[in-house]
Formats: structure tokens, sequence, C-alpha cells
């Protein structure tokens, strides 16, 4: 009880003190916001060489085959191809260019690769370890 007695009085004496953690919050808050949008912007930077640029002349050759087989069936028959548009991590998409080109033995190219919305790369896992560094070394601050 005498505890708490000179706890109420060194409050009554410093009311402000009442503040610093509300304060401490709102720079936690503020860090956050600001993170997320950074990493926001930097996971949407996507490499221009990410997907190919030349045209091709099927929907199967750009984007690929899907498994004919359901996610509980395996074996060599469940086997998909990806394409050249979807063959690493995060897909992009494929879409058919109106003006096609015409390829050196005649075939007509319309099917192209779209780049990814977003992708984590190396920058990304970098500024994901300083977010939880900053976070901790607030932490250990407050």
């Amino acid at each position: 009880i005498a505890l708490n007695k000179v706890a109420a009085e060194y409050l009554a004496m410093n009311p402000s003190t009442v503040l610093i953690p509300v304060v401490q919050a709102l720079i936690g808050i503020g860090w956050c916001i600001i993170w997320f949008y950074s990493v926001s912007f930097l996971i949407s930077q996507v490499p221009d060489g990410y997907t190919p640029k030349e045209a091709f002349a099927t929907y199967s050759e750009a984007y690929g085959t899907e498994s004919p087989c359901s996610i509980y069936e395996f074996g060599d028959h469940c086997q998909a191809s990806p394409g050249k548009c979807t063959d690493k991590w995060p897909t992009g998409s494929v879409w058919k260019d109106p003006e096609c080109d015409v390829g050196a033995n005649g075939e007509v190219l319309c099917w192209r690769c779209a780049p990814p919305r977003y992708i984590l790369d190396v920058r990304f896992f970098i500024s994901f370890f300083v977010f939880l560094w900053n976070n901790a070394f607030c932490i250990a601050i407050g």
C-alpha cells in the first residue's frame, strides 16, 4: 500500500509522465506506417528484364499448361509445364497483342508477357530486417 501511495504522489506532482507511453506508441505507429509505405513502393519495383520481351505464337507456349489433377492427386500424369511467362515466382500474366508480329518462319506471334505486380527480392528482406531491428531498438529504449 505504501508503494502505491508513493506512486500516486509522484503522478500527482508529475502528471505529464502519463504521456510518455502514449508518445512512444505514436512514434512506433508512425514508424510502422512509414515502413509499410516504403516497402509497398519497394516490392512494386519489378526489374525490367524479369519477364521476356518477345512475343509467342500460342497461349500455351506463353502461359504453360495447367495440371489436369486435383490437389490431392499425385503422379507423373499430374505434371503441369510452365510457360515462358510463368516459369518463376511471382508470375506475371499473359496478354494478347492486337498488333501481332510475324516470326522468321511465318508464324504469327500475338501472345506477350506482362510483369508481375510485385517481387520479393533481396531488397525486401534487407528492409524487413531493418524494420525488425528498429522495432527492437525502439522497444529497448522505451
